[in-house]
């Protein structure tokens, strides 16, 4: 079917004359790509991309992972995404498949995580499953709240973390 309109069109072309009877006028180029691409690609690694980090940006990738409270890595993944926006729900699903899969039948009870993996939707869905959430909703390099995120979920997780918060920055200006 594809090939038929191609064709029709192609004689329609050719015959130069819309259905109203005027010119089609100048018949279009066909496309040439250049010989050399546009950008860099790296050769060695075409997946990897450029990924903003504190250091500026670096060729690579966005390494997630899950550990345990003894901070053993229970679940890794890599991504191409600069972010860690939206990678807390499949964090958190990996984790849980791989210690299934080792037959722990026991779930997480409490997933903590920073600043970057807030995600509403995916802190809710993590929730859905029994699992407390705790994600600041600002990152320590921020002074004050974001705009507009105040109130809601955000001043709730701010109280949640208050004590936290505050038992960090006195050891902090302890240490």
């Amino acid at each position: 079917m594809e090939c038929r309109a191609n064709t029709t069109y192609e004689a329609y072309r050719e015959r130069g004359v819309a259905a109203d009877g005027r010119p089609l006028g100048r018949r279009p180029k066909p496309y040439q790509p250049p010989e050399v691409p546009a950008g860099k690609i790296n050769v060695t690694d075409p997946d990897s991309r450029n990924i903003e980090s504190p250091r500026g940006y670096l060729q690579g990738y966005n390494a997630q992972a899950a550990t345990n409270e003894r901070q053993i890595v229970i679940a890794a993944e890599i991504s191409a995404d600069t972010a860690d926006f939206g990678h807390l729900e499949p964090m958190v699903s990996a984790a849980q498949d791989e210690l299934k899969g080792a037959g722990v039948t026991d779930t997480p009870d409490v997933v903590v995580a920073d600043a970057g993996y807030w995600h509403q939707d995916q802190m809710e869905t993590v929730v859905g499953r029994t699992i407390q959430v705790l994600i600041p909703p600002d990152a320590l390099k921020r002074k004050g709240a974001r705009p507009g995120w105040d109130g809601g979920a955000f001043a709730f997780m701010r109280r949640v973390l208050e004590p936290i918060t505050a038992a960090g920055s006195t050891e902090n200006a302890k240490g």
